[in-house]
C-alpha cells in the first residue's frame, strides 16, 4: 500500500507539473506499466499546429495495442500522449473501480473521456481529421477501447487467468518434450538408415553410379541433416518462450519483444537476400567465367604436356607447374574482383578480420614464400624433374614428388626424404639421369695394386671385370686411371658407364665381385703392400719379366770407426746387419 501511495504522488506531482506551467491536459510521463492512479480535472488544452509532421504514438498495455493518438498537445509529442493514457488506464484498472460509467466531455476543439471522475484522455479535432473519423465518433469508439483494456487488464491479473496460464504452460511444457523425442527418435533412425547404406556402397565390388553417389553424397547428408535439426530445435524453443510467456501479463512483453526481433532479423535476412541478388548474379558471372577460363587453361596445359602443342623455348614438363601458377593468379584476380560483391565485405568487422589475417600470414609465412620462391626458380632452371636420379646434399636418390615448398627423394633404403626447396637451392644437386640417357653416366671405384703387377695387366682385369658386370654399357667402354704412385703401391681408377643410375649400389656390389674373380684367376694379389723389412737398397723394385737375366744386384757396404779414430771398412755380399763391436 505505501509503494502504492508513493507512486500516486509521483504521478500526480508529474502530471501537474505540465498544467501549472502549460496549462495542458496531462498525459504522465512515459511509464506504461506504472500502477498510478489519478484523478485529473478537466483542462483547457492549447492546441498548437506542429512545425512538421510526428509519427502517432500508439497506447500500450502488457503488450496489447489499445489506441492511437495523432497529434501533438502543447510539448507532448503522440508518443508521450499515449505513454501517459498507458498509465492512466493501468492505474484505474489496478485501483479496482467500476468502469462504467464512462463518459465523455465535449468542447469547442477536443473531447475529454473521463471513466468515473478519472480523467484519461481527450480527443481533439487533428485526432478525428488524421484518424478519418468525425472526433465524436472516434471518442466514442475509444470508450470501448479502454473499457476493453480494462477488463483484459483485471482478467490477466486474476488468480484464476494464472493458473490457466500455468496449466498452459505445463501441456506446452509436454508437448516440446514430445517433439524433441520425436526429433531424437528420427535422428536415430534416419542416421542409420544413411550409415548402413554408405557401409554397403563403399564395400560393394562392383559399384555404380547410385553406390557412388550415396559414398559422396551420404556424410554430406548426415552434415545437412545436422544442421537442419539443431535449427529445428531453436526453433521450438523459441516458439515454446513465445507461446509460455504470452500466458501471462508480466511477461508478454517480453514474449512480443523476443518474437518481433525474430521476425524482423528474419525479415531482415529475407530482405538483404533479396537484395542482394545483382550481387550474386555477379558473382556468378564471375565464378563461371573463372571456371571456364579453368578448362582452358587445363586443355592448353594438356597439348603441351603431351607435346601435340609447341611454343618455341618453352618445355612439356614446365606445362603442369606453369598451369598450377597461373591458375593460382586467376584464383587471386577473381576473388579480388568479387571481393566488394561479398556479403558484409564493406563492414568494419570484415576489413580488420583482413587485415589480421594480412598481417599474419605476412609475419608467419617467410620461410614458406622463400620455399615457394625456390620452388618456382628450380622448376624454370630444370636442374631434375620427377622421376631423376639425383644428388642433394648428403642424399641420393629418386625424386619422387616435387612442389612449390618441398622436394621428395626415395633413397634406394625405401626412405622418403622431404627437403625443402629453399635448401635445394642453396646448395649443388647432381643429376644422373640427364646424360644416363644419353650415352650414360660415369661411375668410378678405387683399387690399389703393388708395382710388381704389371700395370697393363692390372687395367686388363679391371676393364674386363666392368664388362663382366650387369648394367655397364659396353659402349663407351670402361677405362681406367692410375690417380696415384704412392710409395708401395698403385692407385686405378676404373671408370665405367651406365644407363641404369637407380642400380647404382647393385653394380658397384657385383663389379667388386667381378674384380675379385678376375684379379684371383690371373694370380694377381688385391693389396696394398708396406715394406718393413730390412734390406740393402740395392736391389731393383720392378717386376721381374722387366729385370735382364745377368743383373746381379751390387754388394751392401757397411763403413764404420775403430779404435781411437782410425777408419777401417769391409764388403759383406747380399743382405746382412751392420754390426758394431
Amino acid at each position: 500500500m505505501n509503494k502504492r501511495i508513493i507512486a500516486g504522488i509521483v504521478a500526480m506531482l508529474v502530471l501537474y507539473l505540465p498544467q501549472v506551467s502549460f496549462g495542458l491536459p496531462a498525459d504522465a510521463q512515459e511509464n506504461p506499466h506504472a500502477k498510478t492512479s489519478v484523478q485529473n480535472q478537466p483542462e483547457n488544452p492549447i492546441l498548437e499546429i506542429p512545425e512538421k509532421a510526428v509519427s502517432p504514438g500508439v497506447v500500450v498495455i502488457e503488450g496489447r495495442s489499445v489506441l492511437t493518438v495523432y497529434e501533438s498537445v502543447g510539448t507532448l509529442t503522440p508518443e508521450q500522449r499515449a505513454n501517459a493514457i498507458a498509465a492512466r488506464i493501468v492505474s484505474f484498472a489496478a485501483g479496482g473501480g467500476s468502469p462504467d460509467p464512462i463518459r465523455l466531455q465535449t468542447h469547442d476543439a477536443w473531447t475529454e473521456i473521463f471513466v468515473g471522475n478519472t480523467f484519461i484522455m481527450a480527443v481533439t479535432d487533428a485526432d478525428g481529421r488524421m484518424a478519418g473519423n468525425p472526433r465524436d465518433q472516434l471518442a466514442t469508439e475509444y470508450v470501448e477501447k479502454v473499457r476493453t483494456a480494462i477488463h483484459y487488464y483485471r482478467r490477466d491479473h486474476s488468480w484464476r487467468f494464472i493458473l490457466k496460464g500455468l496449466l498452459n504452460t505445463g501441456i506446452c511444457t509436454l508437448v516440446l518434450i514430445v517433439f524433441l523425442g520425436l526429433i531424437r527418435r528420427a535422428r536415430f533412425v534416419v542416421s542409420s538408415r544413411i550409415q548402413s547404406h554408405i557401409y554397403a556402397s563403399a564395400h560393394v565390388e562392383k559399384k555404380t553410379a547410385w553406390h557412388m553417389f550415396v559414398a559422396y553424397l551420404g556424410p554430406i547428408a548426415l552434415a545437412l541433416g545436422g544442421v537442419f535439426r539443431w535449427l529445428l530445435i531453436l526453433a521450438l524453443f523459441q516458439a515454446y518462450l513465445t507461446i509460455t510467456l504470452g500466458f501471462f501479463s508480466f511477461t508478454r512483453d517480453i514474449s512480443l519483444g523476443v518474437s518481433r526481433w525474430v521476425f524482423s532479423q528474419l525479415a531482415m535476412l529475407a530482405k538483404s537476400a533479396v537484395d542482394y541478388l545483382p550481387n550474386l548474379v555477379v558473382i556468378a558471372a564471375i565464378v563461371l567465367t573463372t571456371y571456364y577460363l579453368f578448362r582452358l587453361l587445363r586443355m592448353i596445359s594438356g597439348e603441351l604436356r603431351k607435346g601435340q602443342l609447341q611454343i618455341r623455348g618453352f618445355y612439356p614438363d614446365w606445362a603442369e607447374p606453369t598451369e598450377k601458377l597461373v591458375r593460382l593468379l586467376m584464383v587471386a584476380l577473381a576473388l579480388v574482383v568479387a571481393f566488394p560483391y561479398l556479403p558484409g565485405s564493406k563492414s568494419p568487422a570484415f576489413q580488420g578480420i583482413s587485415i589480421f589475417l594480412g598481417v599474419l600470414l605476412s609475419l608467419g609465412s617467410s620461410s614458406a614464400v622463400a620455399n615457394t620462391i625456390a620452388g618456382v626458380i628450380l622448376t624454370y632452371m630444370r636442374s631434375f624433374l620427377v622421376g631423376d636420379w639425383v644428388q642433394i646434399g648428403d642424399t641420393t636418390g629418386e625424386v619422387v614428388e616435387r612442389t612449390l615448398l618441398v622436394t621428395r627423394v626415395l633413397t634406394p633404403k625405401s626412405e622418403i626424404i622431404t627437403i625443402p626447396n629453399a635448401t635445394v637451392m642453396s646448395g649443388s644437386v647432381k643429376n644422373y639421369s640427364v646424360e644416363a640417357k644419353k650415352s650414360g653416366v660415369i661411375f668410378h671405384i678405387m683399387v690399389t695394386i703393388g708395382y710388381d703387377a704389371p700395370w697393363r695387366t692390372v687395367h686388363d682385369l679391371l676393364i674386363g671385370a666392368a664388362l663382366a658386370t650387369e648394367h655397364v654399357r659396353q659402349q663407351p667402354s670402361p677405362f681406367v686411371l692410375q690417380t696415384r704412385l704412392d710409395d708401395f703401391y698403385v692407385a686405378y681408377e676404373l671408370n665405367a658407364y651406365t644407363d641404369s643410375p637407380r642400380e647404382m649400389l647393385t653394380i658397384h656390389s657385383d663389379l667388386h665381385k667381378n674384380i675379385q674373380d678376375k684379379f684371383n684367376s690371373a694370380g694377381v694379389e688385391i693389396c696394398s703392400p708396406h715394406f718393413s723389412s730390412l734390406r740393402d737398397g740395392n736391389g731393383i723394385a720392378i717386376p721381374h719379366q722387366y729385370i735382364q737375366p745377368e743383373y746381379q744386384p751390387p754388394a751392401f757396404r757397411v763403413t764404420g770407426a775403430r779404435g781411437n779414430g782410425t777408419a777401417g771398412s769391409e764388403s759383406v755380399q747380399g743382405m746382412g746387419a751392420r754390426r758394431s763391436g
